[in-house]
């Protein structure tokens, strides 16, 4: 392939083809550490976790991050569920699970948490 040199103006009388594929189908991989976005802080947290229309379990929160979760939970939540977390004294935050492992699922928040939230949950969670 040759790179384009030149001027190029579109010709208005003639339809625009495309040709190629598109799909549908999201692959949600296990994110690997170096993948992460924001590094995981270890943590021993109670919290609550549902999925849409569904009542909300207890779960014990392992990591938490800005960016997304790890808990240990009785559940068996599909990769791309989405679910709700509620952190104590906090609104529930809306997250997608992106890698699930026998007890354990790994969850990405739709929107990140703020460092300062983050912070006030680890503090709490280490004087427990």
């Amino acid at each position: 392939m040759t790179a384009f040199s030149g001027h190029w103006s579109p010709s208005f009388s003639a339809p625009l083809t495309l040709s190629g594929e598109i799909s549908t189908h999201v692959e949600f991989d296990a994110p690997t550490r170096k993948s992460r976005r924001s590094e995981r802080v270890p943590v021993a947290l109670g919290a609550g976790l549902r999925q849409r229309g569904a009542s909300g379990v207890s779960v014990q929160i392992t990591d938490l991050s800005t960016d997304g979760f790890r808990v240990a939970t009785h559940l068996e939540l599909q990769v791309g569920t989405d679910v709700w977390l509620r952190l104590p004294g906090l609104e529930a935050s809306h997250a997608r699970v992106v890698w699930a492992e026998g007890q354990s699922i790994g969850c990405a928040f739709i929107r990140p948490l703020h460092p300062a939230v983050l912070e006030m949950i680890v503090a709490k969670s280490q004087r427990r």
